[in-house]
């Protein structure tokens, strides 16, 4: 049986019916009134007490250990915050090892299933992480004579070898969905640098240009025997307004 240890409740206005949100990670808006999250980047204020309709009082937990609906399965010492599936489906605890930006609570009574209510002891909100891409390198090689669309994983590797094959190509990034997507805890701000280098045996030159969601900045042109160097940076990391801005910084010569 899930447990509780009350610490410090507040209470908001209910922003729209929460009537079935009980227990459910809910967010404080900009006026002052708690909904639920439109997003699983969003920070949760803290767990849902009650169930009440919109305009009703909601009694947010925010300090202490608190009952908790899961997604899934979910064990002691994991990292929870806020799922989002849709407008009217969201607030599920889920495991945010991979997003620990918008972790909220850590469990200490696990769940076995969907829907399953567990013990979570709350934590302070800490959206500061921006560790979200370690420094390894994953060296890609690609050889195709036509242009090509790099996969996020590509980028985020570090190192792309590309030989145009026969001709100059016009290669395209991910879209800036599956660039965030990569990003481990990726939020606004998050960046990371990959290097393309041509490895033509002619003078085959390599264009990188923009998926959708993709701004590019400076000079994209790769020419044979060149290595260029890029840096990624995440400027919206939200969930369908995704945006990456990808800056060229500078050429070196083999």
């Amino acid at each position: 049986m899930a447990t509780e240890n009350k610490i410090l409740d507040l209470t908001w206005p209910a922003a729209e019916d929460l009537s079935a949100d009980q227990f459910k990670f809910v967010v404080l808006n900009s006026s002052g009134q708690v909904r639920r999250p439109d997003s699983a980047s969003e920070v949760a204020v803290g767990i849902l007490q009650n169930a009440p309709a919109a305009g009703e009082a909601a009694v947010v937990r925010v300090i202490g250990v608190s009952k908790f609906e899961a997604n899934a399965a979910l064990g002691i010492g994991t990292f929870i915050g806020p799922e989002y599936v849709s407008a009217t489906d969201a607030g599920k605890g889920r495991n945010n090892a991979a997003a620990l930006a918008y972790a909220r609570a850590v469990v200490v009574e696990a769940t076995g299933a969907e829907d399953d209510l567990g013990s979570c002891l709350l934590l302070g909100m800490c959206p500061a992480i921006t560790d979200g891409v370690q420094q390894v390198t994953t060296v890609t090689t690609k050889d195709t004579a036509a242009a090509v669309t790099y996969s996020a994983a590509e980028l985020v590797g570090g190192l792309i070898l590309r030989d145009p094959n026969g001709a100059s190509r016009s290669d395209v990034t991910p879209t800036a969905a599956q660039i965030v997507g990569a990003v481990t805890a990726a939020i606004a701000t998050s960046s990371f640098r990959f290097t393309i280098r041509n490895t033509a045996d002619a003078a085959e030159t390599i264009t990188l240009t923009a998926a959708s969601g993709v701004t590019l900045s400076g000079t994209m042109t790769i020419a044979q025997n060149n290595s260029k160097e890029f840096l990624a940076v995440v400027t919206n990391a939200g969930s369908g307004t995704e945006a990456v801005t990808i800056y060229s910084l500078g050429t070196v010569v083999h």
